[in-house]
């Protein structure tokens, strides 16, 4: 079997057997041809691989000055590799069994201040027209419920849930390893996605089994909504297409545009709970984490809050 068959089943293992997500499938394909290159180029085949050749490999990424978080993510995709062909009984043991990961980097996410939040939410809850409801709705369920962007551009309509007519005050969501949560909706996002609910029936966008339909491109003409104009493709809003109408909206808000992207504004959501003195196991479950480690990168808030607490009231600070 050549080394493109091998990938190409691995991915498929990973697919129907692991549950991984799609773009974490995609990413190992990619890591994986990135190898297959390298050995390519040595002419080595991959049963032939010894430690030394995946450490040779190793320092050819190293030199292109490549984020640990990236490496990390190669080494886990060639240990994941090789044990499936050890289990496969392709190749005799591991040469990637040893390897380690870098540690990552202490990179602290990046938030917008409540202030700048609001600014945001009042300004797009203005505007009446199909752009302007769609992408409040939007921008409520991130900053509400803390999803992901490939969460929130992937919502079925089946996640809403319903009691009666009534909707209920929370989505069931299928996040990373297609586990499934709880996210919250308060009483305003609520409001927002009854409102888009009814623009997106305006639209014939109601049979659908996406929350946010992507075929069509909202109007930004304010006025009504143009009748029926739903295609028979089905496809949902993409990550790219909500992070540019978040660019445009930043630039009319008046914040700078870099600083505005659908992970800020979970990162945001995240932030302001924590400083608020939610639990860091409860905000672990909000945000889907399975680790409380990465949850716990957000405790930066509650250092600098202390430390501004101290400066300001401690005895000391007066004569400092």
């Amino acid at each position: 079997m050549n080394y493109e068959n091998c990938i190409s089943n691995f991915l498929q293992k990973l697919r129907a057997e692991d549950g991984l997500s799609f773009n974490t499938i995609v990413s190992y394909g990619k890591d994986l041809e990135l190898f297959a290159q390298f050995l390519k180029e040595k002419t080595i085949e991959f049963v032939q691989v010894k430690p030394d050749d995946i450490k040779d490999y190793l320092y050819e990424l190293h030199k292109k000055n490549l984020k640990s978080s990236s490496v990390a993510r190669k080494i886990s995709a060639l240990k994941n590799f090789y044990k499936f062909l050890l289990n496969e009984n392709l190749v005799k043991d591991n040469p990637a069994f040893y390897l380690q990961a870098p540690k990552p980097d202490t990179k602290l996410p990046k938030f917008l201040s409540e202030e700048e939040i609001f600014k945001i939410l009042d300004f797009v809850n203005r505007d009446k027209s199909e752009f302007g409801i769609k992408l409040s709705c939007m921008l409520e369920m991130v900053y509400s419920a803390g999803l992901r962007v490939s969460e929130l551009v992937s919502l079925p309509v089946s996640a809403i849930q319903k009691d009666g007519e009534t909707l209920r005050n929370y989505l069931i969501v299928k996040g990373k390893g297609n586990k499934e949560r709880i996210a919250p909706l308060n009483k305003a996002t609520i409001t927002k996605l009854l409102e888009y609910l009814d623009l997106r029936e305006k639209l014939g966008l109601e049979n659908s089994r996406w929350l946010f339909v992507g075929v069509v491109r909202a109007s930004k003409k304010p006025g009504e909504a143009r009748e029926k104009k739903y295609t028979k493709r089905d496809e949902h809003i993409t990550r790219q297409r909500f992070h540019q109408m978040l660019k445009e909206l930043a630039i009319k808000v008046g914040i700078d545009p870099s600083r505005v992207h659908p992970h800020v504004i979970r990162h945001s959501f995240a932030t302001h709970l924590l400083n608020s003195g939610v639990d860091l196991r409860v905000l672990q479950e909000l945000l889907g984490h399975t680790n409380i480690a990465t949850t716990e990168i957000y405790t930066h808030i509650l250092d600098s809050k202390l430390r501004d607490l101290v400066f300001k009231h401690h005895p000391l600070s007066k004569i400092l």
